[in-house]
């Protein structure tokens, strides 16, 4: 995978809104991560669920099934099923697979605060604004961030603000530097308080488990999920 194609998954990971979508939408990306021919999402929290791809999985598909864990909470498990002929999942196509379901863990366990009811939600609102009046940012700069925490994309954020993508993006860097956060994930993560889930910087001993080829967790099997 070139690296323009990474970063356009991991943009798309990164994507909350429309929140209703974004479990089948997210695991499409992490599929096409692992060159996975189908996928199915079985969801533990809230309203249980399982989401299947189009065309759905097939009935006795060999799969590698991986969890999806955001700090100590197991939201689900995503099985990825592989090309006909492919024993296992291995090397890079491993290593992105579990990236892309941390990430996707990540993105359902903000959605779910998203879907909240709307008492709720204003008064995250008012502790979002509260935190955003205590940072060194710009008026500007807050309203880029307001947008960005209530799911608006980077093009959305520069229609409704009157500026163009590229300054958009340069807010961001400038947002990211003031505050000492690496991603929008991160960022929406700090301004709705929530605690224990940011992901660490790049070089971390977290960051660096994502990238090992032994995992425990991730299983391959020979039967219907």
């Amino acid at each position: 995978m070139v690296p323009s194609e990474f970063l356009q998954i991991a943009e798309g990971l990164n994507h909350l809104d429309p929140a209703r979508t974004y479990p089948t939408r997210a695991a499409k990306l992490v599929a096409g991560l692992a060159n996975a021919t189908s996928y199915r999402v079985e969801l533990e929290a809230g309203d249980k669920r399982k989401l299947d791809s189009t065309p759905p999985p097939p009935m006795n598909g060999r799969a590698v099934s991986l969890p999806l864990r955001h700090g100590r909470q197991v939201l689900g498990t995503i099985h990825l099923f592989l090309p006909e002929g492919t024993d296992k999942l291995e090397g890079q196509d491993l290593r992105l697979a579990r990236w892309g379901a941390r990430a996707l863990a990540r993105g359902l366990s903000y959605t779910t605060r998203m879907n909240r009811p709307a008492l709720e939600n204003r008064r995250k609102g008012a502790e979002v604004q509260s935190r955003l009046d205590r940072t060194p940012l710009t008026k500007r700069e807050k309203e880029v961030v307001s947008l960005l925490v209530s799911g608006a994309s980077t093009r959305q954020i520069a229609e409704q603000t009157g500026l163009t993508v590229a300054t958009v993006h340069t807010y961001l860097k400038r947002i990211y530097s003031k505050l000492g956060v690496h991603s929008r994930v991160e960022l929406v993560a700090r301004m709705v308080g929530t605690v224990g889930s940011v992901p660490p910087p790049a070089g971390t001993e977290d960051d660096d488990d994502l990238l090992t080829d032994d995992d425990p967790e991730a299983t391959s099997f020979d039967t219907a999920v």
